[in-house]
């Protein structure tokens, strides 16, 4: 793992294989409550396929630092930028799950020219207005997702271990407040996207990740009944999907 010191915001950890100025590389972004290890299988077949790749741990997560202040979503968009820029990365392919996906969401929004495809699984939309507030859309597992989530643990418990809990509820809090612009601008992406959604068996209704998906300018959907957490319940069919829609080379 690299470490990037900063002074003023938390260090960043970041596992780097392969030469990210040579090749268009594929950055990975894990949930909320995950590390960059996570990602090691799709990593190894990225890999294979000779593309770079850069799986990063969140501020509050893995190797990387605590917040001394609150957390905010913009904060973990704003580490992703921080991060290409001191890899010298113009432009990659990112692939983010959960509150990754998101937190990729928001770096296509805000820097489109940064993100040439992007893959967002299970990432949770904002709230458009009180219909959705009263939904009560969250991120919280459902007791089978948290089942597996415990079997995940046993195997792996360092990234629950270095989570920084407290951000949890502050991550939340954001979700809970109605956010109209969020939506108007989802057209600024310029990236191709796949938006992937675990089914009826996500807490994530289905429907609300295709509003998404329907909301980018090019953006496919699909769909992978496997719960929260596709890239790890459904490991062979997600890695298969991301190949496809990345491709192993770049013109």
């Amino acid at each position: 793992m690299r470490v990037l010191k900063r002074r003023a915001e938390p260090a960043l950890a970041v596992r780097v294989a392969g030469e990210p100025n040579r090749g268009l590389p594929v950055v990975l972004v894990h949930g909320m409550a995950s590390d960059h290890s996570t990602w090691r299988p799709l990593a190894s077949a990225l890999r294979r396929q000779g593309r770079p790749v850069v799986s990063v741990d969140l501020r509050g997560h893995g190797r990387s630092g605590r917040a001394q202040g609150a957390y905010r979503l913009d904060d973990f968009r704003d580490d992703l930028v921080y991060v290409l820029d001191v890899l010298g990365i113009h432009s990659a392919d990112v692939v983010g799950h959960s509150l990754g996906a998101h937190t990729a969401l928001r770096l296509a929004m805000h820097e489109p020219s940064r993100v040439r495809r992007l893959v967002l699984e299970e990432v949770p939309p904002m709230p458009r207005d009180e219909a959705d507030l009263s939904e009560g859309i969250t991120m919280k597992a459902t007791l089978g997702e948290q089942v597996r989530g415990l079997l995940a643990l046993v195997g792996n418990p360092f990234p629950v271990i270095r989570f920084d809990g407290r951000m949890g509820d502050e991550i939340v809090a954001e979700f809970d407040v109605c956010a109209p612009q969020w939506w108007s601008e989802l057209p600024r992406v310029s990236a191709s996207t796949m938006v992937i959604s675990g089914g009826e068996r996500s807490f994530l209704p289905p429907r609300h990740l295709r509003t998404v998906s329907e909301a980018l300018p090019d953006s496919r959907f699909v769909t992978i009944d496997a719960g929260h957490s596709v890239h790890r319940d459904r490991r062979a069919e997600f890695i298969r999907h991301v190949e496809e829609f990345l491709g192993p080379t770049v013109p």
